[in-house]
């Protein structure tokens, strides 16, 4: 089996991972958590004393690039488990590849190499105020001084310019509903062309 490598990019809080876990529900799709590639918090780059989550640099690009090659051959991985609450990896599980493989982060497409192994590569769009509206209702503490001043240029200099270089943009202003089922459609046009 070659599995169809499908890459969902957008900003923090547009929605990919419950269209990823809605998806995945359905059967037939299995997601691929990007996230799970950041750097400890001792090893990311640093403001002040800080980490600095939101950089290319602050993710292991590399071991990401050779788990989603071996996934495409259709080979087992072990993929690591990162702990958002201790920010760090607390161990790592098999990954078994399905028949179609949804990849979901924040800077999926800032690497050149991750970004050509897509088959498809869509760009989930909101607002960046409604991204931030959706990140509060999941994590209340997150600072928003940091969001401003960190988060919103970094993702405007590493994220947002490579929605250019999706096959499609999903309006992630609606329903979860039709949001999965134009992405439905998007990869059943895929599948049948």
């Amino acid at each position: 089996m070659t599995p169809i490598l499908i890459g969902l990019a957008g900003l923090s809080g547009a929605g990919k991972t419950t269209l990823a876990e809605h998806l995945e529900s359905q059967g037939g799709v299995k997601r691929f958590r990007f996230d799970a590639y950041y750097k400890d918090e001792d090893q990311c780059p640093k403001i002040g004393s800080r980490p600095h989550w939101d950089l290319p640099e602050s993710l292991c690009l590399d071991e990401a690039y050779e788990a989603l090659v071996e996934l495409k051959k259709g080979n087992d991985i072990w993929q690591p488990i990162y702990s958002r609450k201790e920010n760090k990896r607390v161990g790592q599980n098999i990954y078994q590849p399905a028949p179609i493989i949804f990849a979901e982060g924040l800077m999926l497409f800032s690497d050149e190499r991750i970004r050509d192994l897509f088959d498809l590569r869509f760009w989930l769009e909101v607002s960046e105020a409604e991204a931030l509206r959706r990140r509060l209702l999941r994590q209340p503490d997150y600072d928003t001084e940091y969001h401003w001043q960190v988060a919103a240029p970094a993702a405007r200099e590493f994220s947002i310019p490579h929605r250019a270089v999706a096959h499609a943009i999903i309006d992630g202003g609606r329903s979860i509903q039709e949001v999965t089922s134009e992405t439905d459609a998007l990869i059943h046009r895929y599948l049948s062309s």
